[in-house]
């Protein structure tokens, strides 16, 4: 398989996996943790996203991690397919802070941009941290992430569980749609904790086009330049419970 160039000096090693990492000093500015309150314990819960996408071969990654945002609860927009996705990378494109739009990729900010310029959401934060984006999906909704995505990472074992060892990479953005604190998916080692991932290569890949990764696993991704952004579709909207996805937690194995 070849490389692909793409935006700053970054590559992948295959086209589905062009995200790239670019972040805004300003963001920091904007966390996530003052809507979602510290003293909340963590707890598993997870967000419904009854539709799947696929970008099939192509890139376009960015596009299609926010579409999945959109299709997923507690917001849902109706009419979100696998055309309206790669609109929204175009739109990326346009407004990331490369020139033209004659290049593979885009960033998750860029896509962040796209998603408010089509009017479907006012306002955008950041999860800083591991710990944030765990409180964000037990209290607030889904979390789209752009993270390193390695070899090891691009087909999930029989149970949907990612192992995630270093090697050839390219970059993927990806929602994050719920977490479990007591997920049973790894006999040897009894009980973990788990977030559930919607990924965009269709339905068949994975479980039901889903998978699933060790928090410490996304701890890892999130410190070696990974970033978390969270849509802000109700600005004064109270902490409250979500209702906890059942299929998330039977398969994960907190419920029979």
């Amino acid at each position: 398989m070849g490389v692909l160039s793409l935006k700053n000096g970054h590559a992948t090693i295959d086209p589905r996996l062009d995200r790239v990492p670019q972040f805004d000093e300003r963001s920091k500015e904007y966390p996530i943790r003052t809507m979602v309150a510290e003293r909340a314990p963590l707890r598993s819960a997870g967000w419904a996203c009854p539709d799947w996408l696929d970008q099939g071969r192509e890139g376009a990654c960015v596009g299609f991690a926010w579409s999945h945002e959109l299709i997923a609860t507690p917001a849902q927009v109706p009419g979100v397919n696998d055309s309206f996705a790669r609109e929204v990378y175009r739109e990326a494109q346009r407004l990331d802070e490369w020139p033209g739009e004659n290049y593979d990729g885009t960033s998750v900010l860029a896509g962040a941009k796209a998603i408010v310029a089509r009017g479907y959401m006012e306002e955008y934060r950041w999860a800083f941290g591991v710990d944030d984006v765990l409180r964000t999906l037990g209290y607030f909704g889904p979390v789209v992430i752009g993270v390193k995505w390695y070899n090891s990472m691009m087909e999930p074992a029989p149970n949907g569980l990612l192992e995630v060892s270093e090697g050839d990479f390219g970059g993927h953005a990806i929602l994050v749609r719920g977490v479990s604190l007591r997920a049973s998916l790894d006999g040897h080692n009894g009980t973990m904790p788990v977030v559930r991932l919607r990924n965009s290569w269709g339905r068949d890949w994975g479980v039901d086009g889903d998978c699933y990764l060790r928090v410490t696993d996304l701890e890892k991704l999130l410190n070696d330049g990974g970033e978390a952004c969270v849509p802000v579709t109700r600005k004064s909207s109270p902490l409250r419970a979500p209702e906890a996805d059942p299929d998330l937690l039977r398969q994960t194995g907190e419920i029979d």
